[in-house]
């Protein structure tokens, strides 16, 4: 059967909006990498339109046996699934009730709103590739209510609200499921790890806990005690990524944050974040962001 799926794509090279059919879904919400479901019943053909999407999925009513990445896992009403980027749901059996919200968002949206909280959402749910939760009824009262706020500002498209505000709600959001994977001890403790998720974990440590991440991976490496070959390896095994993508990563994210949110001159970010001088600092974020460190500062 031919499912129809309407996504609103923003386009920033043109500023105009377009629209795409594909799966029986549809797309409340769109903005950059940002996608807002409702009333999803069925998973399994469910992609985030973002190839480095994660999705978070809230389980509204029923319940569902979900299959995916190796995993097998049961959610119920009140439940909350992490679905890093690459995850395969494979298969969903569920019950006449079911039905869930979904919220992609890309990867680098997620550490960009986090920011230093960044290193529990990736050791948590990189760690487990599907990770659930289970919240109180106080919990899933307090998800509904930042649900429904979110999509009250998304709801009318000729009246959709700044996108930062949208940006500060699931800032908001994300930061409570943060606490609440803590809180829920749902990182599986090192004594249970195998010594290559250790190592993993110990490396999103390492980048996420230096001023200057734009490090060597061989210094990386160095510090873990182990090749920078086997390093690359472990990363790409538990997140999809190289030790490469990763520092860039973090180091993106804190040129973002730093453009965005201090009253540091470009020279003074470049200078923090460890660049050589001005020129290759430049090229950097053109390369990254695809623009210079002054126009994306500009834009804002």
């Amino acid at each position: 059967m031919q499912a129809k799926y309407h996504i609103m794509a923003h386009d920033t090279q043109r500023d105009k909006r377009r629209f795409i059919e594909f799966n029986n879904l549809f797309v409340d919400y769109t903005e950059g990498d940002v996608v807002i479901l409702d009333n999803v019943m069925d998973l399994v053909h469910l992609h985030p339109p973002k190839q480095n999407s994660s999705m978070i999925v809230f389980c509204r009513e029923g319940n569902a046996k979900i299959q995916a990445s190796n995993s097998n896992v049961e959610m119920g009403k009140g439940d909350v699934l992490f679905c890093p980027m690459q995850t395969d749901i494979t298969g969903c059996q569920s019950n006449a009730d079911f039905t869930c919200n979904v919220l992609c968002l890309a990867d680098h949206i997620i550490q960009g709103l986090l920011h230093d909280k960044a290193d529990i959402w990736h050791r948590a749910v990189y760690t487990n590739k599907l990770n659930l939760i289970h919240l109180t009824d106080a919990g899933q009262e307090e998800f509904g209510y930042y649900y429904a706020l979110i999509q009250s500002k998304t709801r009318l498209r000729e009246q959709q609200a700044p996108y930062e505000i949208l940006q500060a709600l699931i800032r908001a959001l994300l930061l409570d499921l943060c606490y609440q994977l803590d809180g829920a001890n749902v990182m599986v403790s090192e004594q249970k790890l195998s010594q290559g998720k250790m190592l993993f974990n110990k490396f999103l440590k390492l980048v996420s806990g230096n001023d200057v991440k734009r490090q060597p991976i061989t210094q990386y490496a160095s510090q873990l005690a182990i090749t920078p070959k086997y390093l690359t390896m472990l990363c790409l095994k538990y997140s999809d990524k190289t030790a490469s993508d990763w520092v860039i990563q973090y180091t993106t994210e804190d040129i973002r944050f730093y453009l965005r949110n201090s009253n540091l001159s470009i020279k003074e970010i470049s200078a923090k974040l460890g660049f050589a001088n001005m020129s290759h600092f430049g090229s950097y974020v053109r390369k990254h962001l695809g623009v210079s460190p002054s126009e994306f500062r500009d834009k804002l």
